[in-house]
C-alpha cells in the first residue's frame, strides 16, 4: 500500500509501440512500453538513455498517435527507462485518459455492470 501513495498516478501494464527522440537527433529510438500512466510510461530498451535527458516521445495508442515532450526518472542498463511526461497536448491527454481507463479493470467493472 505505501508503494502506490508514492505515485500520482496508477500505472497499467501496456506495450505500445513508442518512440523517443532527443532533442537535435535525426533518427528516433523505435522501442516499445512496459507500462503507462497519466504521468509517464517505462520504456523497455537494451540502449538506455541517461536520467535527466530531455526527450520527445510519440506513442502509438491504436491508429493514434500521442506526442509529448518527457524527462528520463530512471534508468536500467540493458532493460529500459522511465519516462515522465513534462508537456502533453490536451488533445494527448484525452488518448492517454482514454487508454488508461480501457486498461483499469475497477474502471471497465463500473463502465460495463453485469
Amino acid at each position: 500500500m505505501a508503494y502506490a501513495q508514492k505515485r500520482q498516478f496508477p500505472r497499467f501494464k501496456a506495450a505500445l509501440p513508442v518512440e523517443l527522440r532527443q532533442p537535435g537527433a535525426s533518427a528516433p529510438v523505435r522501442a516499445q512500453t512496459g507500462d503507462i500512466c497519466l504521468g509517464g510510461c517505462y520504456v523497455e530498451m537494451s540502449s538506455t538513455q541517461p536520467v535527466a535527458k530531455e526527450v520527445e516521445i510519440t506513442l502509438w495508442v491504436g491508429q493514434e498517435k500521442v506526442v509529448a515532450k518527457g524527462v528520463v526518472v530512471s534508468n536500467h542498463p540493458s532493460f529500459g527507462n522511465g519516462i515522465k511526461f513534462t508537456q502533453v497536448p490536451e488533445e494527448g491527454k484525452a488518448q492517454l485518459q482514454k487508454l488508461v481507463e480501457s486498461l483499469d479493470p475497477f474502471a471497465r467493472s463500473t463502465r460495463n455492470p453485469r
